[in-house]
């Protein structure tokens, strides 16, 4: 199934799942479980309304550290169904640079994948332990909320989206409905990040649509998703 022109990448992801909820997705190395696409729909959408919950909602920036999983695809396609700008951000990137971002693209909430990156982020915000969850404060990054951990590593002050995902179990589906009828393909959905030699950055923003533009299968949808640094 390709999608139309007037698709985002929720109505996308939905139409598939209604169609072909079998389809086994790609699989990864380094996970166990792999997921059909009723499945992954189905966690996106627990996520989403966890997100929901917690403020994160449409044109809320939302960085994260890309890494290939399917916690981290659940995770981008959640904040897809909540109309969210995606803010990839590279592991490996300078932590000044890390700052540069959070500070400009004025980021709401962040996730990564790999537990061990709670210790280099704790360098730019040493307290984060001690704050309560949602509740980010941070003289530094005012703006920033929420940290949110796709891995399984439970700390004081940051979520796990098995957590989001629990709360989202409980709320009902009509606020993530009405949300999704005033998401537009022409929405910016991801905020690129690019650093020249001067370290100055430029943003690039790109729509639901042109994405699905370049991106009319699932696999391309996926492979794109997980390689946008």
């Amino acid at each position: 199934m390709k999608p139309s022109a007037h698709s985002t990448i929720t109505t996308f992801i939905d139409q598939l799942a209604f169609s072909n909820p079998e389809q086994v997705i790609s699989s990864f190395q380094d996970e166990i479980n792999i997921y059909n696409i009723g499945e992954l729909n189905n966690r996106a959408n627990l996520l989403a309304k966890g997100f929901l919950y917690h403020g994160i909602g449409k044109g809320t920036p939302v960085a994260l550290i890309i890494a290939c999983t399917t916690n981290c695809l659940t995770f981008v396609l959640a904040l897809a169904k909540v109309g969210a700008v995606l803010v990839p951000v590279d592991k490996n990137l300078e932590l000044r640079l890390v700052e540069k971002i959070l500070k400009n693209e004025k980021i709401h909430s962040i996730g990564f994948y790999a537990d061990s990156y709670l210790k280099t982020f704790r360098q730019l915000i040493p307290n984060l332990t001690q704050n309560e969850r949602g509740y980010l404060q941070s003289a530094q990054f005012p703006m920033l909320k929420n940290v949110i951990t796709l891995g399984s590593l439970k700390n004081r002050g940051i979520f796990t989206t098995r957590e989001l995902m629990l709360v989202g179990s409980h709320i009902d589906d009509i606020e993530m409905e009405n949300l999704l009828e005033k998401i537009r393909p022409e929405d910016p959905f991801v905020h690129k990040i690019i650093f020249n030699k001067k370290e100055e950055m430029k943003v690039q923003r790109i729509t639901h649509n042109e994405i699905l533009k370049i991106c009319t299968t699932f696999p391309a949808l996926q492979n794109y998703l997980l390689n946008l640094i």
